[in-house]
């Protein structure tokens, strides 16, 4: 176990839930194959099952759920501790900085040289400075639409990155000055307002810039920092744990019903705070180390595991190499092979997942793992020694 986390030390090793591993693998899968199986244009929204297919979007908030839990968790047991934002920032960067800002050097300076033409492309409108700066989300909130990517390399998808950016550099301080009791309330609040914040962001900046903005995934984050206050708390959480299993089931039923049947939009406008339920009680059912036999194997299942601990390289890659993919998969081999019918969809779908997992993979061993293992000297235990 202590090779899956560099730069662990002993008791964060002991304190690792399995299950959230496969929660990390469940929401990369259902990113990965919203994208994939959408190319050849075969799929409907206004169709039951093609709405069920394009469902895949929801990992997102899967994400951001687990985030929240996660993080929380992180920032009120570094509390007791010294160096509390000098050791969360630096083990944060540690993970994030160095992939996500490789990947915008080779889109930002490497397509200039291979296609002097293009150039200009890179930016069109929009500054560059929107990606570097963690904030693509807010650019297009300016913008009203997707920001222009490079030539080559597809940075759409960077727009959650920024929000979990901006969501680390304002909750440290959240958690910080507030009491648990209040941060409790705190997260409630967010969680039950997020349905309006979402609603007035809808009607004054559009529903793309709402999508991608951090302030309509506040409750999820929330959501997630609610489950880790209760996962705490030896009295609340037997009795809120009790409550998951059929809060999963019925909020991802009602949630199955709504992506194929149920297409009023009179019942869309509760899809949000469905999935927000539905997530937030996955997490919590992968977080109990005991019981629920069924829900621990299926998130500690190995496949799910091994998918969460490449997830973030197969979340930076499969679609920022999309036109790589169309290039050289879809035009070159898919549709030559069985045409650009659905057949030539799966193909296209198995191989660029298999490209995507495999540069996960190398991206992981021989250089994210590498980076980690710095995270060894910058503990919460030894800031507190310091």
């Amino acid at each position: 176990m202590k090779d899956d986390l560099p730069g662990a030390t002993k008791e964060e090793v002991a304190r690792h839930i399995p299950g959230l591993d496969g929660v990390r693998g469940l929401a990369i899968l259902l990113v990965m194959f919203s994208h994939f199986i959408v190319v050849g244009g075969h799929l409907h929204d206004s169709h039951p099952f093609d709405r069920l297919l394009l469902s895949g979007f929801l990992g997102v908030d899967l994400f951001f759920v687990l985030s929240g839990f996660l993080i929380t968790g992180i920032l009120v047991e570094a509390k007791k501790k010294s160096h509390y934002f000098r050791t969360f920032y630096i083990r944060r960067a540690l993970r994030i900085f160095p992939l996500y800002y490789s990947l915008l050097a080779v889109a930002f300076l490497s397509v200039p040289l291979l296609s002097p033409q293009d150039a200009p492309k890179l930016t069109g409108s929009d500054s560059p400075w929107w990606y570097w700066l963690y904030a693509s989300n807010i650019g297009m909130a300016f913008k009203g639409g997707w920001l222009n990517s490079p030539t080559w390399i597809d940075l759409g998808h960077f727009w959650s990155l920024a929000v979990e950016e901006q969501f680390y550099m304002v909750w440290p301080f959240v958690v910080f000055c507030l009491k648990p009791k209040w941060l409790y309330r705190l997260c409630i609040l967010l969680v039950l307002s997020s349905p309006i914040v979402a609603g007035i962001l809808h009607e004054t900046i559009g529903p793309l810039p709402t999508y991608v903005s951090t302030l309509s995934r506040t409750g999820l984050l929330a959501a997630g920092g609610w489950l880790a206050l209760v996962w705490r708390d030896p009295d609340k959480k037997p009795r809120w744990l009790r409550l998951a299993v059929p809060v999963a089931c019925i909020s991802g039923l009602l949630l199955l019903l709504e992506r194929t049947f149920l297409t009023d939009p009179r019942f869309a406008m509760w899809e949000p705070s469905l999935a927000l339920i539905c997530g937030t009680a996955c997490v919590a059912l992968a977080s109990k180390t005991t019981g629920f036999s069924f829900f621990r194997r299926f998130f500690e299942s190995d496949i799910l595991r091994w998918l969460g601990k490449y997830s973030y390289g197969i979340y930076v890659y499969h679609h920022a190499l999309k036109t790589v993919w169309m290039h050289f998969i879809w035009e070159r081999i898919a549709v030559p092979m069985v045409g650009p019918g659905w057949a030539g969809t799966i193909v296209y779908f198995v191989i660029a997942t298999i490209a995507s997992l495999s540069l996960a993979w190398l991206s992981w061993h021989f250089f994210e793992a590498r980076v980690l293992s710095l995270k060894r000297h910058f503990t919460y235990d030894s800031a507190a020694k310091a």
